[in-house]
Order: structure tokens, then sequence, then C-alpha cells
């Protein structure tokens, strides 16, 4: 890091030269003449230009409009202002691969309008956000604005006059660039959103930079790189690549926000490429970049992203991808793996020359498939704030996947889920992670902006596959403390070929009350699809009420213990924590048998979820959407399991995927569940042990070793005269 910051200060104020130089940001010269001596030798690649040309035309044939800002995300004015940087970057691309002023006009004379109306404006009217723009009700859509902008000025920076220029880098890009970085009219936030370890940041330091890049303005370069201070301990660039992501190129907020933030990464990564190529940027941190795009590749199912916390849906066709696959091939051509993302799910490219070259080796025929693999996924700057754990079925025929969540808050996007899982199967979500409440960029639904519910409900910690202590949230819902702690993942074996574990605890989300859970996925020879054992304990010196709701996705088929079912009236949950959001629609108990059973369909598969209980445990069937008085929650079910007045309890659950249903056919087979029963067999400080009892007597028993030391150890439990060995923290045996 140290020889880095001195080679950088070494470039800023020994060479200037390479700043004044135009094209350079998001490509050269160079390489724009290869784009044009290549043209038609690739049609797919054709056609994204022939795209980004037509977009130019249209915006060229429109009277510029350039209103004065009224409306929140999604408003007419707020798409408009949208509109326009896209118009802008469009027009600057189609100026420089077809040379015709038109576009450069275009251009020159939108920037002018902006020059004429940025001045003229105090803080945006909406008031959503602590860090209110001018342009736009928030500050981060002022940076993206400021990002593409500065592409476009770069592409057509040689057709302005000197006096255009000036007014144009006088009146917008220098106001809007000292705004971002410290607010105005007292309010600093700016400054601190400026310096933060945060995807908001990430965009800021970005727009800054590339305006110090596009402007020759030493200063900017010198603030977005290293904070406001210029010192690197703060914040700035470098320093978001050092804290953001993990060693494994986890970014804290999750894979959706990883998917928003890995945008600006890689921009003003390609822009310091070309302005400072001494610096070699896609090498800083051994290649941090392209693990965060291979990382963000590996958190999807189906080419959509895992559901960790404030997510919407949103995968690997995301324009955000389609940059960072461009550019990052462009930098890592050994890394054909990344051709196969774009060829499944983009169907685009950039008009640059990482775009031409993904789009050439596809043609080719030089992708090779993403091998989609189990792993931690760790978190923290250092690796060692827990992380996101991932199982994924080893047979080709099968399409499964398993997350358990064990990693930090996750920063403002994190939800209070410690612990959390959910599962996906033959292309579905099958227990869900409901992500966020949020309609984006629906002017209508709360201007474009996170519902009221995303708080009340999406991130507590009941709208969660996970253990809710005393109907109250992780942390008690407090950030600022959640944010002092992380999971741990204590032991993981998933190169197993017999099955597949992974163990993870979390201490500190309840006083005074451990939590541990353990999935295990396992293939039978004696059941159609992999088992999963989930088993999760709580222990504790007092006593407590303990709540585990399985959110599913799928349609109620049976349960084997009597119900009663609400009719014309329904009673909500609880009153807090979320729980008032969620109508009882059934509840009972089973009396007569010490394993209960919930299955459902999804498609053309059946669920089964058979849980040891006793004729004390309540079983509930919730419905959300309760006190929802603008229908934002969408209509979604989950069956809970409650447990009262217990210090210690383990709730060991079979998760057994099983049948098939054919719709066209009207044809069904293997619609039950072979699961007889499941058991706890052993509870004790040094060992638990599960056993789950299937037809034709056959069983699967897992076997734990609760102590957190001497985890590779070999161990040895003697059950109803049968000796279990095993080797590490888990042991499975399969009969």
């Amino acid at each position: 890091m140290k020889r880095f910051v001195i080679g950088l200060f070494f470039v800023l104020e020994g060479c200037l030269c390479p700043f004044a130089q135009h094209l350079s940001l998001l490509f050269t010269r160079g390489e724009v003449e290869e784009i044009r001596a290549e043209k038609g030798t690739v049609p797919a690649f054709d056609q994204s230009v022939s795209e980004v040309l037509s977009a130019a035309d249209a915006a060229i044939n429109v009277p510029i409009s350039v209103p004065v800002p009224v409306d929140g995300g999604g408003g007419a004015v707020h798409e408009q202002h949208k509109s326009n940087y896209y118009a802008m970057f469009h027009c600057g691309i189609a100026y420089q691969l077809t040379g015709e002023k038109k576009y450069a006009q275009y251009v020159a004379d939108m920037l002018e309008a902006y020059a004429k109306l940025y001045p003229t404006l105090g803080f945006h009217p909406v008031r959503l956000s602590p860090v209110p723009g001018r342009l736009f009700w928030q500050t981060l859509n002022e940076s993206v604005w400021l990002v593409h902008t500065a592409i476009a000025y770069d592409c057509i920076y040689s057709t302005l006059s000197t006096q255009q220029r000036t007014i144009i880098e006088k009146n917008l890009f220098t106001p809007m660039a000292d705004f971002i970085m410290e607010g105005m009219d007292g309010n600093c936030a700016n400054n601190k959103t400026f310096n933060k370890m945060h995807n908001h940041a990430t965009w800021a330091t970005a727009a800054v930079g590339m305006t110090g890049l596009v402007t020759n303005r030493e200063e900017y370069v010198k603030k977005a790189l290293y904070g406001s201070d210029g010192t690197g301990k703060r914040g700035g660039f470098i320093r978001q690549m050092d804290y953001l992501f993990s060693p494994d190129g986890y970014f804290t907020e999750g894979a959706y926000y990883q998917r928003y933030a890995i945008w600006p990464f890689v921009i003003f990564a390609q822009c310091i490429e070309h302005k400072m190529p001494e610096l070699q940027i896609f090498n800083y941190r051994d290649g941090i970049l392209l693990k965060a795009l291979t990382t963000l590749i590996q958190l999807s199912y189906e080419g959509e992203f895992f559901h960790i916390n404030d997510a919407l849906q949103k995968g690997l066709s995301a324009q955000e991808l389609v940059y960072a696959v461009d550019i990052l091939y462009n930098h890592y051509p050994e890394d054909k793996s990344l051709l196969s993302v774009a060829k499944a799910y983009q169907h685009a490219y950039l008009p640059t020359i990482g775009g031409f070259r993904v789009a050439r080796d596809i043609a080719l025929g030089k992708a090779i498939p993403v091998v989609y693999r189990s792993g931690v996924f760790r978190d923290g700057r250092n690796g060692n704030e827990g992380g996101i754990a991932v199982i994924r079925s080893t047979d080709p025929k099968l399409n499964s996947a398993l997350t358990l969540k064990a990693s930090s808050h996750g920063l403002s996007h994190g939800h209070f889920d410690k612990l959390t899982m959910a599962y996906y199967d033959n292309g579905n979500e099958i227990l869900a992670d409901y992500g966020a409440s949020r309609f984006l960029n629906i002017e209508a639904k709360n201007k474009g902006h996170y519902t009221n519910e995303n708080r009340t409900f999406a991130k507590q910690t009941i709208a969660h596959n996970t253990l809710t202590v005393d109907e109250t949230t992780h942390f008690n819902g407090d950030i600022q403390v959640s944010s002092r702690y992380h999971s741990d993942i204590v032991y993981s074996n998933l190169e197993g070929k017999n099955f597949q574990v992974i163990v993870a605890k979390e201490t500190h989300a309840y006083p005074g009350v451990e939590m541990r859970r353990t999935l295990a996925y396992i293939p039978t020879p004696f059941l159609q699809f992999p088992l999963i054992l989930d088993v999760v304990q709580a222990t504790s010196n007092g006593e407590h009420q303990y709540d585990y709701p399985f959110w599913y996705n799928g349609q109620f088929v049976s349960v084997n213990f009597p119900y009663n079912k609400a009719k014309n009236e329904s009673k909500t949950l609880g009153t807090k924590n979320g729980y008032q959001h969620l109508w009882v629609e059934a509840w009972g108990h089973n009396e007569n048998q010490n394993t209960s059973r919930f299955t459902f369909f999804n498609r053309n598969r059946f669920y089964t979820l058979s849980t040891a209980t006793t004729p004390q445990t309540e079983l509930m069937i919730l419905r959300l959407g309760a006190n929802d008085p603008d229908f934002n929650l969408r209509n979604e079910t989950a069956f809970l399991i409650r447990e009262k007045g217990r210090k210690k309890h383990t709730f060991a659950t079979s998760i057994e995927t099983h049948g098939d249903y054919d719709v066209r056919m009207e044809t069904s087979c293997n619609l039950t569940s072979s699961c007889e029963e499941v058991k706890v067999v052993t509870d004790t400080p040094a060992y638990t042990v599960i056993r789950a009892t299937y037809k034709e007597r056959h069983s699967v028993t897992l076997c734990l070793s609760n102590p957190d030391d001497g985890t590779e150890n070999k161990h040895s439990v003697t059950i109803e005269g049968m000796v279990y060995t095993w080797n590490g923290r888990c042991g499975v045996f399969i009969k």
C-alpha cells in the first residue's frame, strides 16, 4: 500500500501531461481506431454499436430539455435528467465511432444548458435523503450523472472552444464535484458520505476523480483516490478497495449492492488505467476487482443474485455486469468463463475495446462454462468477519443451492438476520429471503424510495428463515450495535463426496443466548433428491420463547397434525418487530407424534419439512400482509415452529425434495414424504446427535461435536448400542 501511494504522488506531482490527453477515459484514440477498423467482423458487437447509434439518433431528434428538479425517483423530471446523461453518453460515443459532428454538438448544447441551470439550484425539493442532491433527490444520482457526463465530455473535448470548456467546467463540473465532496449551505453530510466505506462513496469518488481527469484538476484526482484530506486514512477510492471487499472479493453489503458498486469501481479503474497506467490499478490487492466479479457471479442462481440484505430481483444480465465483464475481460483475457456469462445472460456489449473483444472471442468459440461451486465467501477486509456459505449440488443433473448468512451487518443495507438460510432448487427459490421492500423508481410508491415496511418488516428477523427470540429482532433492531459484531463460520466441509456441511454460530444477537446452525446437504441412495438436515441450537441460562419460521414459495399441500383455520377473521402474530405484519391463518399442536410434517409444492416438485416437536410445540401457518395500508408487502407465507419456556432447545428439521407433478399430462408421483421421524437423540454440551428415519428402515444420523476447540479431532459416541466415530465437527451416517 505504501509504495502504491508514493508512486501515485509521483505521477500526480511530476507528470500532469497525461491528464490533458483526450480521448482517454473509457477508451483511447487507439482503441477507437481498432474498433472502427474491425467494423463488420463481429456481427454481435456491430449490433451493440448500432443500438448506441440508434439511441444517439433518437436523442438528437428531440429538443433538449433541462427542467428544474421537482420530483423523486421515477418522476418525470427525475427520469428526464437520467435520460439526459444517457443521451450525452451515447452521443459522445457515437461521435467517436462515426466522427459525425452532430453528436458532439448535441453534447455541447446539453452541457451548456446544464451550465446555466446548475448554479441556480439549491437543495432538491424532495427531502427523503440525509444527503439531498441538487439535480436529483439524493446525491448518489448526482454522482452517477457526473460519471456518465464526464465520459461524454472526454469524447467531445476536442470539438469545444476554450471558452465553451471554461463555461462548462466553471459552472457545471467544478460546482457539481465540489458539491458531491462538500455539500453546501451548511449541510456537510456529503463530505461524510464522500469519505465513507459505502457504495454511495464509490460513486462519489469515481465522479470526482473522473471529473478531475477530464478537466485536468489534480486536486480532484488526489481527493478521489485518497479522501477529502488526501491522506488515504479517512476515505477515497483506494481505501474503498481495501475495506469494502474481503480477500475473497465479497462486498460487505451483499450481492445486490455488490452488483451496483462494481459499476463505478470498474469504470473509474478503467479511467485510471488509461490516464495513469503506472499504477497498475487492476493488479491492486492481488486483482481484487476481478475477485469481486467472480465472487459476484458465484453469488447467483440461474442468473439471479441471492437475496441477501436489501436485495431486489437483479442478476447477471444487469447493465452493471455488462460493464464489469467487458472491462475486466479486457484486462484478464485468460478468464474465458467471463465469456460464458456474457453469452448466456447479457447479449449486449459495451461499445469499447473490451466489449469488442468479449463479442469477438465468444464468436470464436472461446467461452468456457462457469463452474458454480460450493464455498465460503469471507466477509470483512481481512476475511475474519464471518461470511456467506453456499452449498451446491455436485450432481450435474441436479440444480440446487443452499445459502447460510453468517456475516457482518452489511452497512446501512444490512438486515437483522444472523444465521439465516435460503434454499434454491429446480430453477426456483424454495425457502426464500424476502430481500427489500422497495419499488425502484416507481414514483407513486414512496417516490421510488424504500417503503416504511422495509424497516418494519423486511429488515426484521422474523422476515427471515432464522431464529427469533422473545419476539425481538436481533440486536433489538439497532444498527449501531449490530455493526459492532459478526457471526462466525466455525466449520465447513464442502469437499466431501458423501455430504457437504456448514456450521456457524452467533453469540451477540441476544444477550445471554448462543445460537448455532448446521446445514448438511446429503445425497442418499434411497431418496429421490439430496436431503437437507437443518439443525438450529439455542442455549441460554434463562427461559425464552423461540420462534423458527420457514418462508416458503409454493402451494400448501398437507400437514400431519390437526389445526384450526382462521375463517371469518384473522389475528396478527404480534404487535411489533415485524410480527404486526403477519396474519395467523392456522394454528395447532401435534399431540400424537413427535415429528410434525409440512408439505408444499412449487411448480413440478414437492417439498416436505419434517421437524422434531412435542405436544407443547406450537405450529402456525402465517401469511404476510397485515398492517400494510398501501399494499407494499408481497403476499407470502410461512410455516412457524414455536417453543415456549425453553432455556435450551434444538430445532432439527429434515428438508426433503420429492415427487413430480406433470400439469400437461395431469399426473403426479411420489407425493408424500418418505420421512417417518426426526429425533434429537442426544443433546449435551459435548455432542448433539440427530437421527432422521425414512421408509423401509432407512436413516440418516448427523453427529455434531459442540465445543469450538478440536474441530479436526476424532470423536466417538455410543447411541443405543451403536458406536459412531468421525473426524471433525460433523459426522454423517447413512443406513
